[in-house]
């Protein structure tokens, strides 16, 4: 075993020579001697204690016999920086770094199992030579037989290379880890310990080629290894074999001169076509169909450039016809130009390349010397760009003889080829689109091949957010047509191969919106987390392919509804019932979306903690919108649906109530109008010898009857306005398909403006409703009514047993089976209209102020009540518009006698005559009483009776307007 060099240490065992379990028993003692309130005792009994102990050890040495498969014990030795040992007469380290070796490829093997001849600890002094073939027999075997092997074996050179020399000892690494000896890019400096000029092993060798390294650093090789970094390039290894180094005379050598040529075409493909245009004919001649020596033009470590001046046919002899303008030739019935423009050639990509080396079956033999040339053929240089051409769409329609077929010159032109960096070049990144407009455009051959949706293809493309990003803005950065198609392997998207196809796409995205596509490969919507035969959406599903927009556009926010509905019909048709999808409808563009809720490029399902819809983070997601959310709040039902009994009961209960209180009251009132209006036509058509008209513009002096006082008229001003605006506006967010509530939306500015006049109506609503009734409680007290008053007396607004009678003898009366009942001063369908304020009022504005306050709402109530409000409120008004619309406009304006309007809610006056005819009961009390002439009046004046027919035929108009659209609306969704 290798000596181990001391430093000063503790008094105890420090002079001793003793077996590494007894020092480490000793040094274990040391530690606890040390101790204060031990230290005396040490001290005075020292030499009684080490004999002890040293007794203690003898007995118990085989006990402590150290597990040699554990590495721990070994590095108790080797791990300390100090130890070392002798080889071949030279001291050297024999420390083990515990770090390196426990990262290297012999992490998991014991130091025994390379170390076999060690059986004990501590082992032996001189251990024999690990045997790697133990493990590697195969690539033991072919090393023995290179030349490193026979200098290791044979003839016992000290300097012969062995494993640990390329690989290294206990920091083995894979060819794959750039910090291995043998990665690729430090293949020549491990070669260089031997092979550079100047070690011990080329001082004392004889070698045929000096300064190998050197050399083959400012070699082509060696400059694209050393300065551009490319990992293909040829090192040491790739022409001379990595174990199975062979002297060039071997016939089995790599290097040998008839295997040079194969070792070369690993890389180099296609030589031979390389060689027949480049080699003039004679070396070519001299062996024919067999590839010349390759050292013999390119020296085996100083590979350059080369370039062939001397040859019989110079560029100049091919110039002296092609630069000739006129130079002309016929083929397949088309005369085309044999011109080359020297001064294009010259500033081109193949500036440096001889005519020969591209038509390279030009012959000196023939006159001229072109004749019979074959088409040029790239892929000798460019084969893989040429293999990937051929696989393509454009390749195999070339392939089948298709005339509009892309070729190599059609893209990069022909003696003119300009590198893509040069910005005149056609495939320099801004001039893509232009380049494969010349067949993509409209009208173009491509573009009557492609289907429908793809039209437009190079418009839309310039108009998208990539092509106005490289047009308008100058980013050279952003994508064009290459980037996602590919330069050379163009292939259609149903094509599993193509890089637009729906499982690859999300990669080829990926290479610029790298952190978006990581999100997106761990989605539900990605192939990756989530295998299906169902078809998934890619990124060009929802941005579109050629029409890609800004995803904060209104067009992007509209449409991609739509496009989530491809998949989500049924929660598509849910969202449009919720009031973020009416909005958006009508053009609100900050309404949430489908992505707003559910995230664009991380979406999960919502049992899923990473769901932006998880409980976890429901609350952040609904802040977004909403900054007072709570977890309440979130309980509202977003993509809940009345249909659904079982999931959603209240929603059902609350939708079928509301939809048979509107049915039976419309159908109740209907048949009551319809029978009214047949009645009256006969009664003052044929009943009635001559027809009692109300005439608005009075002519001459009538006595008036006043019917409302000025606070009754200005009341109902305030209801008339404050229910059309509530009406208009909630009419148009209930049918937002209806194309008159989008014109409406529009015209007065949108939803959001929409909305405010909505809150407005219910202000003033609630205003008037307030102001009502503290007159009437004011009333109540000041004339001291009783609630007896108020349930028998004639001015009571609250029904009585008589208008039940006046119901029952109105029905009568419509089928001619009795008379006009005598009403008095209101009648039964006027308290009607009288009380539905109220219960409006308290329903539709309860649940207005949940719809309005929804986060506050939420503080008391769950967030369900949400949905149900919605369901009520919408119910209840659309119930209201109808009637009002229908019912009331029949009652009080156009039934025949009145029509076409009754102005006396905007007058507060009726002519004395109509009163008397129509409320006879009213009329014989006040006469009864002698109260008439208190309540007799003038004429309006003109003014106030032009106010009164402009005033009510426009809230007539709105009205009709409104209700022929709900009907349309209703008409629309169910049919």
């Amino acid at each position: 075993m290798a000596e181990k060099k001391r430093t000063d240490e503790p008094w105890l065992g420090g002079s001793l020579a003793l077996p590494p379990y007894l020092n480490a028993i000793l040094g274990r003692a040391n530690l606890l001697m040390s101790q204060p309130t031990l230290c005396f005792f040490w001290r005075e009994k020292k030499f009684v204690c080490l004999l002890g102990m040293l007794l203690l050890a003898g007995i118990t040495a085989p006990a402590m016999a150290q597990d040699i498969s554990e590495n721990a014990n070994c590095l108790e030795c080797h791990g300390e920086k100090d130890l070392t040992g002798e080889v071949r007469g030279k001291e050297v380290s024999v420390y083990i770094d515990s770090k390196i070796f426990g990262s290297s490829s012999h992490k998991e093997l014991a130091c025994v199992d390379c170390h076999e001849d060690i059986k004990e600890l501590p082992h032996e002094d001189e251990l024999k030579a690990v045997d790697c073939a133990r493990c590697h027999d195969d690539i033991q075997e072919i090393f023995a037989k290179s030349v490193h092997g026979d200098a290791a074996f044979n003839r016992k050179d000290q300097y012969a290379p062995t494993c640990a020399s390329c690989h290294g000892s206990h920091n083995v690494l894979p060819p794959s880890n750039a910090t291995s000896t043998i990665y690729i890019m430090n293949i020549p400096a491990t070669c260089g310990q031997c092979h550079k000029e100047g070690t011990e092993m080329t001082a004392t060798h004889e070698i045929e080629q000096k300064n190998v390294i050197a050399n083959y650093s400012m070699s082509i090789h060696g400059e694209g290894l050393f300065k551009r970094g490319l990992k293909v390039t040829a090192v040491c290894t790739s022409c001379h074999g990595a174990h199975n180094i062979l002297p060039h005379q071997n016939p089995e050598s790599k290097i040998n001169r008839n295997n040079v040529a194969k070792t070369c075409e690993t890389c180099h493909a296609q030589i031979e076509q390389v060689h027949e245009k480049i080699v003039e004919g004679r070396l070519w001649q001299q062996e024919p169909n067999k590839v010349p020596v390759c050292v013999e033009c390119h020296q085996p470590h100083k590979v350059r450039r080369v370039f062939y001046e001397d040859l019989q046919i110079s560029d100049q002899v091919c110039l002296t016809c092609h630069q000739d303008q006129n130079l002309k030739m016929e083929k397949e019935g088309k005369t085309i130009s044999l011109y080359t423009n020297k001064e294009g050639l010259d500033h081109s990509a193949h500036a440096d390349i001889n005519c020969v080396k591209c038509h390279y079956d030009v012959h000196p033999d023939r006159t001229p010397v072109c004749k019979e040339m074959k088409p040029v053929d790239c892929s000798v240089c460019h084969a893989e760009m040429v293999n990937d051409y051929r696989k393509s769409s454009h390749g195999m329609m070339a392939a089948q003889g298709n005339p509009n077929a892309p070729t190599c010159q059609f893209c990069h032109g022909t003696h003119e080829v300009l590198p893509k960096k040069d910005q005149k070049s056609p495939s320099f990144p801004r001039n893509i689109p232009a380049l494969c407009s010349r067949c993509h455009a409209d009208g173009k051959p491509a573009a009557l091949l492609v289907s429908d949706k793809d039209e437009h293809i190079i418009q839309n493309y310039t108009m998208s957010i990539h092509g106005k990003g490289l047009l308008e803005g100058g980013l050279m950065v952003t994508a064009v047509c290459t980037n996602c198609h590919t330069s050379h392997r163009e292939l259609p998207a149903s094509d599993p191969q193509s890089s637009v196809n729906p499982q690859k796409i999300g990669e080829t995205c990926g290479v610029c919106h790298l952190g978006i596509y990581e999100q997106f490969r761990t989605s539900i919507h990605s192939f990756e987390a989530n295998p299906t035969d169902k078809e998934l959406p890619g990124c060009s599903d929802c941005h579109q392919a050629h029409s890609v927009k800004r995803v904060d556009t209104s067009d992007f926010r509209s449409m991609i509804i739509d496009q989530c509905g491809r998949c989500h019909m049924d929660l598509t048709k849910t969202y449009f019932d919720t009031y973020h999808g009416k909005v958006s409808k009508l053009g609100n563009m900050t309404a949430a979306r489908c992505y707003d809720c559910h995230g664009s490029h991380n979406i999960y399902p919502v049992a899923d903690s990473r769901s932006t819809l998880n409980r976890s983070h429901i609350v952040d997601t609904c802040k977004t919108c909403h900054p007072s959310s709570h977890r309440k709040f979130t309980g509202y039902l977003t993509h809940a649906t009345h249909h659904d009994k079982d999931r959603y009961p209240a929603l059902f209960y609350s939708f079928w109530f509301m939809t048979a209180l509107l049915a039976g009251t419309l159908t109740f009132f209907g048949i009551h109008t319809f029978l009214w209006f047949i009645r009256s036509l006969i009664f003052h058509f044929r009943e009635r010898d001559k027809e009692h008209k109300r005439t608005i513009l009075q002519t001459q002096e009538v006595q008036y009857y006043r019917r409302f006082k000025l606070r009754h008229r200005i009341t109902h001003f305030f209801v008339i306005v404050s229910f059309l605006s509530l009406a208009l506006t909630g009419m148009t967010l209930k049918f937002p398909d209806v194309e008159f509530f989008g014109f409406l939306s529009q015209w007065l500015g949108g939803p959001e403006v929409l909305g405010n006049i909505h809150r407005l109506g219910a202000i003033i609503t609630f205003g008037y409703f307030g102001t009502h009734l503290f007159f009437v409680f004011r009333m109540l007290k000041k004339r001291q009514i009783t609630l007896k008053g108020l349930l028998s007396q004639e001015y009571t607004m609250l029904p009585r047993w008589r208008d039940w009678v006046e119901l029952k003898q109105n029905f009568l009366w419509f089928f001619g089976k009795g008379e006009r009942p005598a009403i008095g001063r209101w009648t039964y369908w006027e308290k009607f209209d009288y009380f539905a304020v109220f219960w409006g009022v308290a329903i539709i504005g309860a649940t207005g102020l949940i719809l309005w306050f929804p986060e506050k709402a939420t503080l008391i109530l769950p967030g369900w009540v949400i949905n149900v409000a919605t369901v009520i409120h919408s119910d209840e008004a659309l119930l209201a518009a109808a009637f009002i619309f229908t019912i009331h406009f029949f009652n009080t304006h156009f039934r025949p006698g009145i029509f076409p309007m009754d102005p006396v809610i905007f007058t507060g006056r009726i002519p004395l005559e109509e009163f008397k005819e129509e409320r006879p009961r009213e009329y014989a009390m006040l006469v009864q009483e002698g109260k008439l002439n208190e309540y007799l009046v003038g004429p309006p004046s003109k003014a106030m009776a032009w106010t009164a027919v402009i005033a009510g035929f426009t809230f007539l108009t709105i009205g009709l307007a409104l209700i022929s659209a709900i009907v349309y609306g209703m008409l629309f969704a169910y049919l």
